[in-house]
């Protein structure tokens, strides 16, 4: 009987092992995500319709590339295109000077200096010859003219006569303003031994060596240094061989503030004929030796127009020397000197 109770446990052991074992085989009710066989064959997804450029796979070397049957097809080297009628410019000459330079059509060349343009017709041309003239008849006396050209500086400039007894000698004006504008003076319109008193009677002078010997020392009539700033009238006299013309010898004698500096010489008592000139050129204002007495350093000068006005003596304005020579001094025909005109010239 025990024996039997043992089987039958025994038995009864055996059966629910095997109900236990034979119930491992089945998959569980609950719901898990399944897990791909590694051995078997997955099917690829498929690529998407337009494949990124920058995008990467995740594994290179197991997953194929996306289709590229509708990529562009590019060639391995692209033909380059040639430009039309490109220079062939692979031969390089030896030396540069074998290139040709077409000539310009019509080149003109161009002169080292421009050409001198040819003298007009005018009343204030400048002679431009040497001393050197041919004489072309009789000599007269100087003070007998109206006009005598002086050899000044290698080349004739005319003078007009103003007078044929200006102290007992002729009186000779220049008809143009000398071509360098200068000052009066630094600061004080005393005359003698102004700036332009020295430059005339030295640099200027020397222009002149030709006819040195012809010229006169003369006696004029200058305002007295103590005159000026008080509207001064004193007047002294004054040597010089080339000076200035005064006021009253150019025809201005009603100034309250000048002194009388000799007579009104006859040639002025035409008011145009105090306008002056540059030597070809326009009308412009030239100095009168005459302070302006009611300043220190103011001087008289005549204006473009033949009008009288007054300025510093530092301004700058035109130079018109005054000079005298025998009134008996020789002059000389010819028409070597301006335009095959007969024009009187002085001589040693």
């Amino acid at each position: 009987m025990r024996r039997n109770c043992r089987l039958l446990a025994i038995v009864c052991a055996l059966i629910f092992l095997l109900t236990a074992c034979g119930g491992a085989g089945e998959e569980p009710e609950e719901e898990f995500p399944s897990v791909p066989d590694a051995s078997a064959e997955v099917d690829e997804p498929a690529p998407p319709e337009e494949y990124d450029a920058q995008g990467i796979p995740d594994e290179p070397g197991t997953q194929t590339p996306p289709d590229e049957s509708d990529a562009p097809t590019v060639p391995d080297e692209p033909d380059e295109p040639t430009p039309p009628d490109k220079p062939d410019t692979s031969a390089t000459p030896d030396e540069p000077d074998t290139q040709i330079t077409p000539d310009e059509p019509d080149a003109q060349p161009v002169p080292d200096e421009p050409a001198p343009t040819p003298d007009e017709p005018d009343a204030h041309i400048l002679g431009e010859l040497t001393p050197e003239v041919t004489v072309s008849g009789d000599a007269v006396n100087v003070g007998t003219l109206d006009t005598v050209y002086l050899p000044e500086n290698g080349k004739y400039a005319p003078f007009l006569v103003l007078s044929a007894d200006y102290g007992g000698n002729a009186l000779l004006l220049r008809r143009d303003v000398l071509p360098e504008f200068r000052p009066f003076n630094d600061y004080s319109a005393v005359y003698a031994d102004s700036a332009v008193d020295r430059y005339l009677n030295g640099e200027y002078a020397q222009r002149l060596d030709a006819i040195a010997d012809l010229i006169q020392a003369s006696e004029i009539v200058v305002t007295d240094a103590d005159a000026l700033g008080v509207s001064g009238t004193a007047v002294g006299t004054l040597t010089r061989k080339i000076f200035l013309l005064s006021c009253a010898e150019t025809g201005f004698n009603s100034l309250v503030n000048a002194g009388k500096e000799g007579s009104t010489l006859s040639y002025f008592n035409a008011p145009e004929n105090r306008t002056a000139y540059r030597e070809n050129g326009p009308a412009v204002s030239w100095w009168l030796r005459t302070p302006d007495t009611y300043y220190l350093s103011a001087a008289y000068a005549v204006g473009p127009d033949g009008t009288l006005g007054s300025g510093n003596a530092y301004n700058e304005n035109g130079v018109r020397p005054a000079l005298c020579v025998p009134a008996d001094a020789e002059a000389f025909p010819t028409m070597d000197i301006l335009d095959g005109q007969t024009v009187y010239f002085l001589s040693i």
